[in-house]
């Protein structure tokens, strides 16, 4: 555990007009390391505020996307709207922005013209299937590129059916190499001078992340696949259920002395893990009726004593209260507007910095503020207000 919070991105400057869960974690990947992340909204909000809890014009899904943002809200809608939206993109060193494809020229600012008001400035595009191609104009989401990269028919159920993995898991991988690519086209910004317009699709990242999945199943000509060891899985005890897997023969034969049954290291159908995948469901049927008998926390002191890799499976709520988590200090109580206190979790290795614990804001919640900045007199902000260009609610 480390108190030092890695700060690269100080100094900074990133025009988030991303909406959803993808774009705006990709933008809080570098306001978490110290960047100062505008949120660009228009009337309505970000649609993410909908999603999930929703609380106060704040929801669960949205506000761990949005942490230590500041916001303003425009109608990009009217030509006065898109100049100020131009005039915030002069200082911008990072825009990044989820439109579908052509949206963003329609606004002015497709990277031509981007560039044009600022050399050297990366724009992230994020969209479902990429900016070009047959499936480009298509509108995407993460559970219909759960469907369309194979996720759901890698996940199926008991009877076959492909099933949706129960997190938004694209939309937050999506985010995930977003923001490692806005992190690397940074560095090369700093040390050439030159921008980039960067492309991530989520079907992009929904089959980079799934990379090892798809290669084992090309491999099998599409045929279901075996686990890649056995035993391994999710297992009852009388007190809950446990998760356990052998990686070698030499941990095998640690959990048959542990569970009281070496006589199954010595069984020719359990000889080495190809013999053990083959007679997987016996093995597991076997060592479930044994790890049945017994008590979790029980079980998992002996096999940790061994060397088997075991562990419990906890709720989410068991995770918040687990010793470990709170000695790595891994959920930071925030408290969140409309929706109480919630534990954020920080970036791994990044820390976690007075600005980042900032609670995401308020739908235009520093709209003035951000117009001053961008050199609008107060007359000038207040008329953009009263007709409706702009909009503000103050956080506090």
């Amino acid at each position: 555990m480390s108190d030092a919070a890695l700060q690269p991105y100080r100094g900074i400057r990133v025009l988030d007009l991303a909406q959803g869960l993808a774009g705006p974690y990709a933008a809080g990947m570098l306001a978490a390391m110290g960047a100062d992340v505008i949120k660009v909204e228009p009337p309505e909000g970000d649609w993410g505020r909908l999603m999930g809890e929703t609380r106060g014009g704040h929801s669960t899904m949205a506000a761990p996307a949005n942490w230590g943002k500041r916001a303003i809200c425009l109608d990009a809608r009217s030509e006065e709207g898109r100049g100020v939206l131009h005039r915030l993109a002069v200082s911008a060193d990072v825009v990044v922005e989820s439109f579908r494809p052509g949206v963003m020229a329609r606004l002015g600012l497709d990277y031509p013209r981007l560039s044009a008001l600022r050399p050297g400035v990366i724009l992230a595009s994020i969209s479902g299937y990429g900016q070009d191609g047959p499936y480009a104009k298509r509108p995407g989401s993460d559970t219909i590129l759960q469907g369309a990269s194979g996720m759901a028919a890698m996940n199926r159920d008991a009877d076959g059916a492909p099933r949706r993995v129960g997190m938004l898991a694209v939309d937050m991988v999506t985010g995930l190499y977003a923001g490692y690519a806005m992190g690397a086209a940074l560095f090369e910004q700093r040390a050439t001078g030159a921008g980039r317009h960067l492309e991530i699709s989520l079907l992009e990242a929904a089959a980079a992340f799934q990379m090892t999945a798809l290669l084992q199943n090309l491999m099998r000509d599409g045929q279901a696949g075996t686990p890649t060891t056995a035993p391994s899985g999710f297992f009852p005890t009388r007190t809950g259920m446990m998760a356990l897997t052998c990686l070698r023969n030499t941990m095998f034969e640690k959990l048959c002395d542990a569970v009281g049954r070496p006589e199954w290291a010595a069984d020719p159908r359990f000889a080495d893990n190809r013999d053990r995948i083959a007679h997987a469901e016996t093995l597991h049927a076997e060592l479930a009726a044994v790890l049945a008998e017994g008590d979790r926390a029980d079980w998992i002191e002996r096999f940790n004593a061994a060397g088997v890799l075991c562990g419990p499976v906890n709720e989410y709520a068991d995770l918040v209260d687990d010793p470990q988590a709170r000695h790595l200090g891994l959920f930071t109580e925030v408290e969140a507007p409309g929706l109480g206190p919630l534990p954020l979790v920080g970036l791994p290795g990044a820390g976690l910095t007075p600005d980042r614990l900032r609670p995401d804001p308020d739908l235009g919640g520093h709209t003035r503020e951000i117009l001053a900045e961008a050199g609008y007199t107060a007359a000038e902000v207040s008329t953009l207000i009263g007709a409706g260009t702009c909009l503000e609610r103050p956080t506090d």
